[in-house]
């Protein structure tokens, strides 16, 4: 007989050892930051459902669906008690990445699960029939596999039940927003910048509350895995103390005791990672469960009522949906073979409600008794929550605060109202996030925006007498006029390096605002115009190159500042007459399949030509036209900022549920970022002002003509606090620098 090699074996090991390694770094992370974040978890970032995990969890529990090597060693038999409850702490980590998919992801990671779960449960019970196990292990090897079963039963519960939660969450989401609009008035809300803050406030609490990952953390079964995974660590710790203890059964004691595994000195690598893997994320997952724990003893005490078994509508209304659902199969049209197949279903699915409704219960059942069993530890964390809660005394008026935000907590059927200390807790959040938004504060921008003599006509930097190069004119968006405009401003001659450089930083941040409100006028502005702006700031911002135009050889070259705006004009007019007689009619006649730098050159060409138009043979000076220039930037970038708090408030109406707590985030941020520029418009009674889609800027300059047909006067109030008044003519203000 030939013996068999067993050389490559110990690398198995090590293999194994190192994918149990990866997964612990992951799931310690992944625990820490659930932990440290709570409420506010994200989609988780470091361990969750997904094909990689899965992949790397087969690698480490390979050992446990050995089924081809004898493995008669004391140490192969702990390595499958180990992996075993490696597999069930991993898949208690896995539940609130649910939250985060939608229902074909959903269902297809759920299935691969269900394969690698009963490939090991399946494979125990041979090993466990054939007597391959150690006996002496057989109670821990049995409540493994029952603690592995719970586990996967416990997912598949709270999987069933997270659709129709989403939908509860989606609804009242959607019925807070619109009541918020009917008590704001409308748009109106969004003229003052505390009622926009406000807002903000309302939509984070419910954005918070109806987070998918911190709902989960308030469903039953949360608690009842976390107690699973506090056992499986129990069973891996007994099996550990008993693994030097003489086994009781005669054929072990006297022929396996003493047999080495075939993968040597790995095997013991493979132990080690895997009972970190298992006492890590339990210890940090029982800390947060008893902090949960003890926020429910904060509001209710000790009692525990009937209601505590209720289970509610959600964790069945997916099985009902599928029960009431028709059979779809065109083969069958035989009505009594239907007939029997629709009942047959509808039977199956009763059970399965049945069934979940048992289970819940079940669960429930369990999440009291650790209750009143953990209940002096509760009483300890409780008490030092409130020692250590800096907010633990507050005023009137934060009461007063926080009940009116309760109203805006999205609950779920049957669940009390959060804690008052865990919704100052959000709120403190908010006001952290506004914080830091404002520790980003663009200055440059609001410097350069305080210089805007804001009025009618005040953005008309294209003339109608220009005449077009090309057959049709392309949309334009607010960032390729801004943009060319300093080329100009940049180009001109006998203008200080510091006013340039500060020109060029303020226009960097007022960029990147204004591609923001490009990127929400989909309507009337392709991408590849807005990409345009883009492409050509890239060389003017980092080298002073305007595509192919160093703007310093330009200077250098020409005596006046006349010369710069028409050797820019003119060489604007080469590349889209280029264009046009070497590209294809089809690109060269639809404006939207013009490439980048033709988009940007046929802006500058209109703009130069404008100025020139407005000059006609008069005197060029360049310091009063970078001034002109400065403004006219100043108001285009005013015109387009104005529309700030619409751009914040779809942060928290267009997006799906699964991206809005972190929408919300970006949106305070934002605002933090912006509140000083919002109360400048505030007080210059700018808000709310201008056409009835101003998103787009062509409804800007159509809107301004109409204003124009009836010459009026405007006033704005320069930066020393005075008064100045401005026609409304086609005349550009000069602004003192």
């Amino acid at each position: 007989m030939v013996e068999k090699n067993i050389t490559p074996m110990p690398f198995i090991g090590l293999y194994v050892a190192a994918a149990s390694l990866l997964c612990y770094s992951a799931m310690i992370f992944n625990s820490f930051f659930t932990f440290s974040s709570y409420p506010f978890s994200s989609p988780v970032k470091f361990f969750g459902l997904n094909a990689t995990w899965l992949t790397l969890l087969t690698v480490a529990t390979k050992l446990t669906g050995d089924l081809t090597s004898p493995m008669w060693s004391p140490l192969d038999n702990l390595t499958k008690i180990s992996s075993t409850v490696f597999l069930t702490v991993a898949m208690g980590q896995f539940l609130t990445s649910l939250g985060s998919m939608n229902g074909t992801d959903m269902q297809t990671n759920l299935t691969a699960l269900s394969i690698l779960v009963f490939t090991v449960l399946v494979d125990l019970c041979i090993q466990l029939g054939t007597g391959v196990l150690d006996f002496s292990l057989f109670p821990e090897i049995i409540f493994s596999l029952v603690l592995l079963f719970g586990m996967f039963i416990a997912i598949v519960c709270s999987a069933l039940a997270l659709p129709a939660i989403k939908k509860r969450v989606e609804s009242k989401y959607q019925t807070l927003v619109k009541q918020m609009e009917a008590a704001a008035g409308g748009q109106q809300s969004l003229v003052r910048v505390e009622e926009l803050r406000l807002s903000i406030t309302k939509c984070w609490v419910m954005a918070v509350s109806g987070n998918p990952q911190f709902l989960i953390t308030r469903l039953a079964s949360f608690v009842f895995m976390n107690i699973i995974s506090l056992c499986s660590s129990l069973v891996l710790f007994q099996g550990l103390t008993r693994r030097n203890t003489t086994s009781t059964h005669f054929y072990w004691k006297t022929i396996c005791h003493n047999k080495q595994s075939d993968y040597k000195w790995s095997v013991l690598f493979i132990i080690s990672f895997q009972f970190c893997v298992t006492m890590g994320p339990v210890i940090v997952d029982t800390i947060l469960l008893t902090t949960l724990m003890s926020y429910k003893f904060e509001d209710n005490g000790i009692k525990i009522s009937r209601k505590e078994f209720t289970v509610e509508p959600y964790w069945t209304e997916n099985l009902v949906e599928w029960r009431q659902s028709s059979i779809r199969m065109r083969i069958l049209r035989d009505n009594l073979v239907t007939k029997l197949l629709q009942d047959t279903k509808s039977l199956i699915f009763t059970f399965c409600m049945l069934l979940q409704t048992l289970v819940v219960i079940f669960i429930k059942f369990c999440g009291i008794v650790y209750f009143y069993v953990g209940l002096p530890l509760i009483f300890l964390v409780n008490f030092l929550l409130k020692q250590l809660s800096p907010a633990h005394e507050v005023s009137n008026d934060q009461m007063r605060e926080e009940i009116d935000l309760s109203h805006f907590v999205i609950l779920l059927e049957g669940e009390k109202q959060l804690p008052k200390s865990l919704l100052r807790k959000i709120v403190g959040r908010l006001c952290n996030h506004i914080e830091g938004g404002k520790n980003q504060q663009p200055l440059n921008l609001l410097n350069l925006l305080k210089q805007s003599f804001f009025y009618k006509c005040a953005i008309q930097f294209d003339s109608s007498q220009v005449s077009s190069l090309l057959s049709e004119e392309p949309p334009n968006c607010w960032t390729l006029p801004v943009m060319t405009l300093t080329t100009i401003a940049v180009a001109l001659p006998n203008i200080a390096n510091q006013h340039v450089d500060e020109l060029i930083r303020s226009v960097d941040e007022g960029l990147q605002y204004a591609s923001y409100i490009d990127v929400l006028d989909e309507k009337h502005v392709q991408k590849c115009i807005k990409s345009a702006a883009s492409v050509a700031w890239m060389g003017v911002k980092l080298h002073k190159k305007w595509l192919d135009v160093d703007l310093g050889d330009t200077i250098r070259e020409v005596h006046s500042t006349r010369e710069v705006i028409q050797r820019l004009a003119d060489e604007a007019e080469r590349i889209v007459k280029e264009f046009s007689s070497t590209g294809s009619q089809n690109f060269v006649n639809n404006p939207l399949y013009w490439p980048a730098n033709v988009l940007a050159a046929n802006s500058m060409y209109r703009i130069s030509r404008t100025i020139l138009l407005y000059y006609g043979n008069g005197e060029y000076q360049a310091e009063e036209l970078f001034r002109k220039l400065i403004c006219m930037i100043a108001n285009i970038l005013v015109a387009c900022l104005i529309n700030l708090p619409h751009l914040i408030a779809t942060k928290w109406i267009n997006n799906a549920l699964e991206e809005r707590f972190k929408s919300i985030c970006n949106a305070a941020i934002l605002f933090g970022e912006t509140e000083d520029i919002l109360k400048l418009f505030e007080e210059r009674q700018l808000l709310g002002i201008g056409p009835s889609q101003p998103l787009c800027i062509d409804e800007w300059l159509r809107w301004m003509e109409s204003e124009t047909q009836d010459p009026t006067t405007s006033t704005s109030t320069t930066n020393s606090g005075t008064s100045s008044v401005v026609e409304s003519n086609d005349e550009l203000v000069i602004v003192p620098m």
